[in-house]
């Protein structure tokens, strides 16, 4: 009986590690916090990184998203790490439209 009690214990909390793991996931605490961007979206936030052609942008929420920013006339060297942009993003990640909001 006492062997019995301890699985049940032991299960009990698998399933609230289990649990606790996903609603982690789901709140984008987990690892890996960038979203993969399914549809059209509207971003805007703060540069954080730059790699090339792609950069990591932060929104309001604390989400990181990584984009592919072309080297469009108007954002040519604009598009630096603390700088904040607005961006048409296309599925996949490539920007469409971006515009660097001015301080």
């Amino acid at each position: 009986m006492k062997t019995f009690s301890y699985f049940i214990v032991g299960f009990f909390i698998f399933v609230c590690g289990v649990s606790f793991a996903q609603a982690a996931e789901n709140m984008g605490v987990a690892e890996n916090t960038e979203r993969e961007i399914l549809s059209m979206t509207m971003l805007s936030g703060e540069v954080k990184d730059v790699q090339g052609d792609w950069c990591v942008v932060q929104d309001s929420e604390g989400t990181e998203w990584k984009i592919q920013v072309d080297n469009y006339t108007e954002t040519i060297g604009k598009v630096l790490p603390g700088v904040t942009i607005a961006a048409l993003i296309e599925p996949g990640g490539h920007a469409k439209e971006v515009k660097v909001i001015p301080e």
